[in-house]
């Protein structure tokens, strides 16, 4: 027996009616979209932004150049090698550890006796000598700052 075959009209890809086409029934399909669009348009224009994006197309180059200053510069180049460092150490931190030392620290107050010998450990002071490091950088760079002066 024969089977019944669904007539699919061609519509090629590329065509301009079809494009046409589509482009007449967009408002309708996506009116909600539309609106939305507008008010954020208009928001945008409130607010003054579109003038800003505007003038920064217009400066294109100039605010390219600006900004390859202000990041190649040595003190973003050391505020972005401190920020790796410090990303770095937090990455190798066990936050289930920390949060178990957070939630513990408010229970009940420790002997100077206990906490005498957790300075003791071998992690403590090596934390303890790192922060004495760090006390020792800062004061060198504040000296440094003072002299400059």
């Amino acid at each position: 027996m024969a089977v019944a075959v669904d007539f699919h009209e061609f519509k090629p890809v590329d065509s301009r009616a079809d494009l046409v086409r589509r482009v007449e029934q967009a408002p309708i399909e996506h009116a909600e979209a539309v609106l939305a669009t507008y008010d954020l348009l208009q928001r945008l224009h409130e607010k003054g932004l579109l003038d800003l994006l505007n003038g920064l197309l217009s400066a294109g180059d100039t605010v390219v150049e600006h900004v390859v200053d202000v990041v190649s510069s040595k003190e973003m180049v050391t505020a972005l090698r401190i920020g790796l460092i410090f990303s770095n150490l937090l990455n190798s931190i066990d936050a289930d550890a920390l949060h178990a030392l957070v939630a513990g620290a408010g229970k009940e107050t420790p002997s100077l006796l206990a906490l005498g010998k957790q300075a003791a450990s071998k992690d403590a002071r090596r934390g303890l000598a790192t922060a004495v490091g760090l006390l020792n950088l800062f004061g060198a760079a504040l000296n440094k700052q003072q002299i400059e002066k």
